[in-house]
């Protein structure tokens, strides 16, 4: 989870209005769960934040940029994971990632985020990086090389792969004791 932004580069001039991102994010989130992503447009997230179409188009190339800023914002809040051992990181990403995959908005917008990943490489490849990066480095403490920067990300992948086919395809067994018994399989990793 690495520190790269989703979002297209701010072009020279006038300095960007915070509470514009904010109130656009926020109606994204609104949206979805009240159109789904087949009806989001970003011509309707515009009237209803009251800015331009162009303005949203200078700050966020796609739909799927916009949506997963929305959703995820542009870096990882990696404020739970300071200060913990590699239990606590393993623990907070099989947490994080239920959690996540539980909310109402990124359910929502899931069949079609997978579908714009699956055909954007630079999107997906930015997310990966973005998101992937600075949380393994809090459990390896590596240059991205090394035996733990490899667990770390197998941690990362396999926490959030069984939060999203729980979510999705698994639903009636996504319990939390479910949820427990993978942290238990996923912790051995903490002493490797």
């Amino acid at each position: 989870m690495m520190t790269a932004s989703h979002r297209s580069p701010t072009p020279a001039g006038r300095p960007r209005d915070p509470r514009i991102d904010a109130e656009v994010l926020a109606v994204t989130r609104a949206m979805l769960l009240e159109v789904g992503w087949e009806h989001l447009s970003l011509r309707g997230i515009a009237a209803r934040a009251g800015v331009s179409r162009a303005a949203l188009t200078r700050r966020w190339p796609s739909k799927a940029h916009l949506v997963l800023d929305s959703l995820l914002g542009s870096a990882p809040d990696l404020t739970p994971m300071h200060g913990t051992d590699r239990r606590g990181w393993i623990e907070w990403v099989v947490r994080g990632s239920a959690d996540l995959f539980a909310r109402p908005d990124v359910r929502a917008a899931l069949p079609g985020l997978i579908a714009a990943l699956r055909d954007h490489d630079d999107l997906r490849n930015t997310l990966w990086r973005t998101f992937s990066g600075p949380s393994t480095a809090l459990f390896s403490h590596g240059d991205g090389s090394s035996p733990a920067d490899l667990d770390a990300r197998a941690v990362l992948v396999l926490a959030a792969g069984a939060a999203l086919f729980a979510s999705i395809v698994a639903a009636e067994d996504d319990t939390s004791a479910l949820r427990e018994r993978i942290l238990d399989l996923l912790l051995p990793a903490a002493d490797g």
